[in-house]
């Protein structure tokens, strides 16, 4: 009932994609994606509104007796603010989120100014042929980077302020048929699952538990507005959605990682973020309904995404988090398979719609 065939995307959800890749959600600026989110699943569901730091929520009721489930992902990514502005017009920034800054030099940018602007630069930095041996060694601080706009001094600061947001500008693009390749898929692509799964629920309404999807703000800058998503909805039981480490890459030891593979399903964790019992619920409906999956203990016992604040809200939150692999997460090029995106759609489906847990 609830397969999604991303061995060959239809031309709706291609569309879908291609309009969330264009927005801009540097951690705490991200309306465009929760704007994005709460346009895309009105349709879906009963109730939508936004709260006052800026979390998108939509709710399916479901009947008095079942549980109150919360689905989340965070809405935000990994940038920059200005930071300042130089006498010769050039911007120096201050991050937003752990980026990883030996990525960074050369990037194409777009600056979101305060009156709604978008201004196009680069990162640039003093080249290779004027930099010493010791200089070619070391690695670049971001306060030797500068984002060369291409304007003047007077257009530069009559339209740029400090404290604008600067994002890598949107890049996505298809590697093949199911692998999707850019910036911020960490974690648009669980926003993207978050409609997907409230379509899926709204087809067979009226279901037996009531289903809160949240788009969260903040999550890069300390799991800042899942907190407050918690306490507002008050889950029984609550599920995040977040990119997994991929470690099928050169350099990266399963001995040391724990072996999480592109295109072989959904990551279902086994640390201490996750309710045993709700793990071991998710294999088995796996395993029944023939979704691939994987499962890891992650190589940390706990931390790393929203679930570890979520779990400790008010008396505490039965919780488990859902992973999308992910190559070269926090860079311009992160990498996932469209296969485990449609896995954890319908695993995520599946469980909405159990009577028992």
């Amino acid at each position: 009932m609830f397969y999604m065939n991303f061995d060959k995307i239809d031309e709706c959800d291609m569309k879908l994609l291609d309009s969330l890749s264009q927005s801009l959600g540097v951690s705490g600026f991200e309306k465009e994606v929760c704007t994005w989110f709460l346009k895309n699943v009105t349709s879906s569901v009963d109730t939508s509104f936004l709260d006052i730091m800026g979390n998108a929520y939509a709710t399916i009721p479901g009947l008095e007796n079942g549980k109150n489930i919360m689905i989340e992902a965070h809405a935000d990514e990994i940038g920059f603010q200005v930071l300042h502005i130089g006498e010769s017009g050039f911007l120096y920034l201050r991050r937003n989120g752990g980026i990883d800054e030996q990525c960074i030099p050369g990037s194409q940018i777009v600056i979101l100014t305060r009156s709604g602007e978008r201004i196009c630069g680069v990162i640039g930095k003093k080249p290779i042929h004027l930099m010493t041996t010791d200089d070619r060694k070391r690695t670049l601080e971001l306060n030797q980077l500068w984002v060369d706009t291409g304007l003047d001094i007077e257009e530069v600061k009559s339209r740029v302020s400090v404290g604008d947001i600067v994002a890598i500008k949107p890049n996505w693009q298809w590697l093949s048929k199911n692998r999707i390749s850019g910036k911020s898929l960490d974690n648009k692509l669980g926003v993207f699952i978050l409609v997907k799964v409230m379509e899926a629920l709204s087809k067979v309404k009226p279901i037996f538990n009531s289903v809160t999807s949240v788009a969260t703000v903040q999550e890069e800058v300390g799991s800042r507005g899942v907190v407050i998503a918690g306490y507002k909805i008050k889950p029984d039981i609550a599920i995040t959605i977040d990119l997994d480490f991929a470690t099928d890459v050169p350099d990266c030891s399963s001995n040391k990682y724990g072996k999480i593979e592109l295109g072989r399903g959904v990551v279902i964790p086994l640390n201490v973020d996750s309710d045993i019992e709700l793990s071991r619920q998710m294999e088995k409906i796996a395993k029944k309904n023939g979704i691939i999956y994987q499962m890891s203990a992650k190589p940390h016992a706990t931390g790393g995404t929203n679930i570890s604040r979520l779990q400790l809200v008010r008396e505490g939150v039965r919780t488990i988090s859902l992973g999308i692999p992910c190559r070269y997460m926090h860079t311009p090029v992160e990498v996932c398979d469209m296969r485990d995106v449609g896995a954890a759609i319908q695993l995520i489906t599946y469980f909405c719609l159990q009577r028992e847990f």
